[in-house]
């Protein structure tokens, strides 16, 4: 009975603690809270499927277009302790998976989310349970289990931080994702893809042996514009990852990104293809 009685009433802080059954979320950058949809740059439309199963859409915004993810994400409440959020796939191969222990504290909930191999991802303080609202200190993981942030979040937003990049080997602090007005290279995407395909010189050893495909270079856009710690996100081939961060670390000066009207650090990736013709 007592089994029962703490599901019914887990079921009522469920809802209560997530809203509304229907919601729309609206968020600036560094989740920044928005009005609505003219003054966001991303929304999350959450939608009760049947009792405690969620359906979870993202949208973002790009070139002042709105842009679906290609899948939405599906979150059930398994018992008083549990929440999956999986991908609803419709034909996609997604590796994403998040295995959501909770347990309720204050007005909200201690998270921590593992991936199916059981790796701890992330945990920390939040208002809400299904797309979490943070509050204080959020840990995130590489999967190794080497820290990758310890984030110190005021009503969502990310107000300071220390980051472990490239796998944990780099230290640097207070690194934003999203901010007010992303860093850019001279005059925009086009430029910069101009002087990718002016400065990309394929590797000799790549050619003969028919090395193709597309490397990611991750780097940090400091406070100056400078750019700094390159390093491969995605590897092809040692001949074109040691070209790709060539590429990389050669670029001149970017216009620093802004947040609250100051400038900041700001992590970046960049896709470089390589196409034999």
């Amino acid at each position: 009975m007592r089994s029962i009685l703490l599901l019914i009433s887990f079921s009522f802080l469920f809802h209560f603690a997530y809203s509304q059954n229907d919601t729309t979320l609206y968020y600036k950058a560094n989740n920044k809270p928005a009005l609505g949809k003219e003054d966001a740059t991303q929304y999350i439309s959450i939608k009760e499927q049947k009792e405690n199963t969620f359906k979870i859409s993202t949208y973002n915004k790009s070139d002042g277009k709105w842009k679906k993810l290609l899948f939405d994400d599906i979150a059930s409440l398994e018992n008083d302790s549990v929440v999956i959020i999986k991908p609803e796939l419709k034909g996609l191969s997604v590796n994403r998976f998040i295995y959501r222990i909770f347990k309720p504290l204050g007005s909200g909930f201690h998270i921590k989310d593992y991936d199916k191999k059981g790796n701890l991802l992330k945990e920390g303080l939040s208002r809400t349970l299904i797309v979490p609202h943070w509050e204080g200190q959020v840990k995130s993981y590489y999967k190794s289990g080497k820290l990758q942030s310890i984030s110190r979040y005021k009503n969502n937003q990310v107000q300071s931080n220390e980051v472990w990049i490239n796998k944990g080997k780099l230290y640097l602090k207070n690194v934003f994702k999203t901010v007010d007005v992303m860093p850019q290279f001279k005059t925009g995407d086009e430029d910069l893809q101009r002087y990718i395909g002016s400065t990309v010189q394929y590797p000799q050893m790549a050619q003969e042996n028919g090395i193709t495909g597309c490397v990611v270079v991750s780097f940090i856009v400091d406070e100056n514009g400078d750019v700094i710690y390159e390093y491969i996100r995605k590897s092809v081939d040692k001949y074109l990852d040691a070209e790709a961060l060539r590429v990389a670390k050669s670029m001149p000066q970017w216009t620093p990104g802004l947040l609250d009207g100051k400038a900041v650090k700001v992590s970046y990736s960049m896709p470089i293809n390589f196409r034999l013709r």
